[in-house]
């Protein structure tokens, strides 16, 4: 028994070993994609903050499963590790779809715009085009606005229950992210009807003072929310309004729903 008790304790061990390895190595290869360029090896383990002598052994066995090579002393992520959706992924046939609306939407209206996908409570910028303004906006593909004041955040919560959104957003008062950030659970679950309702949400200098948004919510054939679709910028694009904005919004979801097989491959690709 003891020999037994023994055997299971080293198995348990060496998994939690290759578990912890498996998150190293992930984090290596997340600092090679967020550098843009290649890395000698001592910038990496600065970057991961392991010795360099990990990181070398990580390095090594990233390259023999095809996902790092090196020239001469730096690092780079090959297309395996760069590229790793097949063109034809549903993604990928979305943001080829939506690519033309996008920019139309971006030229009549001059803030940028964002096509945002829903992965279970995570979001993730899928594609962007950067709006008519003398700062370049910077979007992350992960999404890390708070739920509660931002527009993508507030169709995804619309998309939840009572129960669910109490689980995602926590005790009140929310945190304020700005003086106009909606903190009480009552105001926020009153608009967040609204939004389930009228299919769109508005961020009105909610996260960051002096940029506003607005959003419509991107459909699956099931009913539930896909995603959203983003006009988002300084606040002086919104002053007259955003009635005409979120009227095209409207449209351009509608047509996306009912026209592109990626919407349905993705719904399939999520499971909803």
């Amino acid at each position: 028994m003891a020999a037994i008790g023994s055997q299971a304790g080293v198995a348990e061990e060496r998994r939690e070993t290759e578990s912890g390895a498996l998150a190293r190595g992930l984090n290596v290869l997340s600092r090679l994609h967020e550098a843009a360029r290649p890395l000698s090896l001592q910038e990496i383990a600065d970057g991961v903050g392991l010795p360099a002598s990990t990181c070398h052994r990580l390095l090594q066995s990233l390259d023999q499963a095809g996902y790092v090579y090196r020239e001469g002393s730096l690092y780079c992520p090959t297309p395996r590790a760069a590229c790793p959706l097949p063109l034809e992924h549903p993604l990928n046939r979305l943001r080829r779809d939506t690519a033309p609306l996008m920019r139309e939407l971006q030229e009549r209206h001059g803030p940028s715009v964002l096509l945002i996908a829903f992965f279970g409570n995570h979001r993730a910028t899928v594609d962007s085009v950067s709006g008519n303004y003398s700062v370049t906006p910077y979007f992350d593909t992960n999404v890390s606005a708070p739920l509660h004041a931002s527009v993508s955040g507030k169709i995804l919560l619309s998309d939840r229950s009572a129960e669910q959104r109490d689980l995602l957003l926590g005790a009140e008062p929310y945190v304020a992210r700005t003086e106009f950030t909606i903190r009480e659970r009552a105001a926020l679950y009153a608009e967040l009807e609204e939004v389930r309702e009228r299919g769109w949400a508005t961020n009105r200098n909610e996260n960051v003072t002096g940029i506003s948004a607005v959003g419509t919510r991107l459909t699956a054939p099931s009913g539930r929310a896909l995603g959203a679709i983003v006009l988002t910028g300084p606040s002086r694009f919104f002053r007259e309004g955003d009635d005409a904005m979120r009227d095209d919004l409207i449209e351009a979801s509608k047509l996306l729903a009912s026209t592109s097989h990626a919407v349905r491959a993705l719904t399939q690709f999520l499971g909803i």
